[in-house]
């Protein structure tokens, strides 16, 4: 315990040594601090609305011109990242997943840093799934409370600083953002010397409390162990590959065809086209009575990379049909891959299966960006809107048989997705399997 405390209290020194050194040379000249960023606000202000698909539509005019004079008007007083958690609130404050001011491009005085835990939310609550060293004791147990705070409570404190068009992509968002040291000592759930008290419960019920100490870089977890790995948790088919862009396997006892699908991007030396037509190759060699397409973990890219296994499998009824093919889909699956996920269904009459999708089938996409001309943040917006459903404009796409993803599922490596697909019955010569 004593050595977690020093190293709680040394990086609290390190983070406010860094501040003292922020205010010592800035004000050797504040004017100019201050006319840097009130140059970089006033571009902000001229080049957002001029971007961004419908902007007015989206912000009133006079409430963002109100929030940026209110910005500016701080600018003395305030610290870099405090203006920094100011931008992205303005920008978040469309409530468009593809638009956002980027933390993660901040630099020197405004650079965030990130605690040794990594946090996930499944169907039943808030759990570690990842974790340094020191904070072994954590993986795999339900977080009770950060801070004084709840989970659900240290959420909407965040929420208003991620860009979200629903609750799905808010929780796929916010466990990184209830790491970010800086953010959440602004909203005062982090303590005084930089630490947050992570109070967490194990299996039996049975609470602990660690005082989780500051890392260098908001995105790094470099050293951290894994919950899957450290508690032996069986390695699940989904997870066979992880950083494969794209794979498939056959499983003859179920004459099911799984493929995965994880990034819509071709991948080096494999080109989608190329991988599709070995993936047909072999399927049309092989009895394939069911077709599984997972995009649970697809966080998009280009969507017609996709159409050479959209036209296949129109062009193999047998795979296509009713009751043949299935799409698994999952708060992950964003952007293109849930263009993906309707195509299935739309175009070839696959069922969803799994949880709801983490943006809008009414949407505004294309993503493109801007930098500050001084501070250099990375703003980012969107140039089109998509629609997708015209005749309703539901916050998410739903699947049509729902299966929740609980911690219990996870520490036991199953997946029940796969498993109510695989339960499914299919036609076959003869009668039914």
């Amino acid at each position: 315990m004593t050595t977690m405390r020093t190293a709680i209290v040394f990086a609290g020194v390190m983070l406010c040594a860094a501040s003292q050194w922020t205010v010592a040379r800035t004000t050797n000249d504040p004017a100019t601090r201050v006319a840097r960023w009130q140059e970089d606000i006033d571009y902000f202000a001229r080049e957002f609305p001029a971007t961004q698909k419908d902007f007015y539509r989206l912000l009133p005019r006079d409430k963002f011109e109100r929030e940026v004079m209110e910005l500016k008007r701080q600018v003395p007083q305030a610290s870099d990242r405090e203006i920094l958690f100011g931008l992205m609130r303005i920008a978040a404050s469309l409530g468009v997943a593809h638009t956002r001011v980027a933390f993660g491009t901040a630099t020197g005085t405004m650079a965030l840093h990130s605690y040794g835990v990594e946090m996930r939310w499944f169907s039943d609550g808030l759990a570690v799934v990842a974790a340094a060293p020191e904070y072994r004791e954590a993986l795999g147990c339900r977080v009770a409370r950060l801070g004084s705070k709840t989970p659900a409570q240290a959420e909407a404190a965040v929420a208003p600083y991620i860009a979200h068009e629903n609750d799905v992509y808010l929780h796929s968002q916010s466990p990184l953002y209830m790491t970010l040291v800086e953010l959440m000592r602004h909203e005062k759930i982090a303590e005084s010397d930089w630490s947050l008290r992570l109070t967490c419960a194990k299996a039996g019920g049975a609470e602990f409390t660690l005082e989780v100490a500051p890392k260098s870089s908001a995105r790094s977890r470099r050293g951290f162990i894994k919950a899957a790995e450290a508690l032996h948790v069986p390695t699940s088919l989904c997870r066979k590959h992880p950083d494969a862009f794209y794979w498939y396997e056959y499983l003859p006892e179920r004459h099911t065809l799984y493929i995965q699908y994880n990034k819509c991007r071709n991948q080096p030396g494999n080109p989608f086209v190329n991988f599709t037509a070995d993936l047909f190759a072999f399927a049309d060699a092989h009895p394939v009575q069911r077709v599984i397409v997972d995009l649970r973990f697809n966080e998009g890219g280009s969507s017609g990379i996709l159409q050479p296994l959209v036209k296949g499998l129109k062009s193999r009824p047998a795979l296509s049909g009713k009751g043949h093919l299935y799409a698994l889909i999952g708060s992950e699956t964003f952007s293109s891959a849930m263009f993906a996920a309707m195509d299935f269904r739309d175009g070839l009459h696959a069922a969803l299966v799994g949880e709801p999708t983490s943006n809008k089938p009414n949407h505004y996409g294309e993503q493109e960006n801007f930098y500050l001309p001084n501070s250099h943040l990375v703003v980012h917006y969107a140039t089109k809107h998509f629609q997708l459903m015209p005749d309703a404009d539901p916050p998410t796409l739903a699947p049509d048989i729902l299966v929740p993803y609980s911690l219990n599922d996870f520490l036991t490596g199953r997946d029940p997705v796969l498993e109510a697909v695989l339960g499914q019955a299919f036609q076959v010569e003869g009668g039914w399997k």
